[in-house]
């Protein structure tokens, strides 16, 4: 174990045994493009530790924070990302490299590649629903997010633990599968929930 004293706000290092306290350091986070990692260190009264902070190379902290956001987005749930669209970029049609499961805005609604392309004009989202599907609210198995239920292809079906609106009431898929029925109808894989009281709540549960 090292230690050592500050001076400043750095540590001087002293050596083993040597007096002091003891230097406790942290690993270095992975650094995302256009930032760079500064440390900093504490004295906490028994040990000097040291921390890391992302600080954008250039540019406004704003710019930086959207930035940051963009790359945060990628790991949002469905659910979670069809209530920040600004994070996702517009389709485009001109060459690019889409992955499965990317989302991109595109003529006011959230939709998410379900494979592997390069883009070109005549695949466009509406038109090319094999390479691409809209995301519904509600579309996260959270049984938090809520969404009206609008009616979904094979491609964007509702899941397990998908929640809507529909008629007044919330209803929940109970459908370890692709779940394309209307909520209320015969033989549908719908848990009716209660009424809908028409505000942000959840019905109380039964």
């Amino acid at each position: 174990m090292l230690y050592g004293i500050m001076v400043g706000d750095r540590p001087a290092i002293v050596g083993e045994g040597e007096g002091g306290k003891p230097v406790v350091e942290s690993a270095k986070p992975e650094v995302p493009e256009g930032y760079e990692a500064v440390d900093s260190w504490a004295d906490n009264g028994t040990e000097l530790r040291q921390s890391w902070a992302l600080q954008p190379v250039e540019g406004s902290a704003a710019e930086a924070a959207v930035a940051l956001a963009k790359m945060q987005a990628t790991e949002l749930s469905d659910g979670d990302a069809v209530k920040v669209p600004a994070l996702y970029d517009e389709w485009s049609g001109d060459g690019v490299e889409y992955k499965k499961v990317d989302r991109r805005r595109f003529q006011g609604t959230l939709v998410k590649c379900l494979q592997d392309h390069t883009s070109q004009p005549d695949w466009a989202p509406n038109a090319a629903p094999s390479l691409w599907a809209v995301i519904l609210p509600g579309q996260d198995g959270s049984g938090v997010t809520v969404g009206i239920w609008e009616q979904p292809g094979p491609e964007n079906a509702y899941q397990l633990g998908d929640q809507v609106i529909h008629n007044g009431h919330l209803w929940e898929s109970d459908f370890d599968g692709d779940n394309v029925w209307e909520p209320g109808q015969v033989g549908s894989h719908w848990v009716d929930k209660g009424e809908w009281d028409g505000g942000t709540s959840l019905p109380a549960a039964e």
